[in-house]
Parts: structure tokens; C-alpha cells; sequence
């Protein structure tokens, strides 16, 4: 379902709910500023969101390469899995 929208400043917008939508948070450099999007796959190939939603929730599927890191001073980074990245695992506690 899609809703026409009027915002408090006046523009018109075509709405359509993301609950349940499937994608993939994509980082980009444009006119030299650090931008997110939000990539949506469809049968026409995909569309990019502009990022504004400032606490929204995200689930990592089990089968994406994904992993979480610690350095030594504390600073926590998402980013992809060691062998995505072809990086050696030298200790393991599994």
C-alpha cells in the first residue's frame, strides 16, 4: 500500500511501509561527505534509501560474513568476517 504524504514543511511525499523489508546498510563518499543507504533488491535490480532513521533495529543473518571486533583500546567495529577479509585467526575458544 502506498500513502501521498504532506509534511509539516509542505512537501509531498509517496510513503510505503519498510516493516519487514530486507537489505543492506551501504556506506558511500558522495561530494566528499560519508553518507549510509539502505539497499533494497527487487525484480528491476535495486533501490537506495538515504539513511535518516537514527535508532533503527537490525538483524544480521546467520549466514552473512559479518563479525564483531575489539582493539586494544576498546574501539568496537561491525565489519566483515576474518577470511572475508584474509585475515588469519591465530586463537580461538570455540
Amino acid at each position: 500500500m502506498t500513502r501521498i504524504i504532506k509534511t509539516s514543511g509542505g512537501r509531498i511525499l509517496k510513503e510505503q511501509t519498510a516493516a519487514g523489508a530486507k537489505g543492506i546498510l551501504i556506506r558511500s563518499l558522495v561530494e566528499g561527505q560519508i553518507t549510509h543507504y539502505f539497499r533494497v533488491y527487487n525484480a528491476d535490480g535495486f533501490e537506495d534509501y538515504l539513511l535518516r532513521h537514527n535508532d533503527l533495529a537490525v538483524t544480521i543473518d546467520a549466514d552473512d560474513e559479518a563479525s564483531f571486533y575489539e582493539n586494544e583500546q576498546g574501539e568496537r567495529v561491525l565489519d566483515h568476517s576474518p577470511e572475508t577479509l584474509g585475515w588469519e585467526v591465530i586463537d580461538s575458544n570455540e
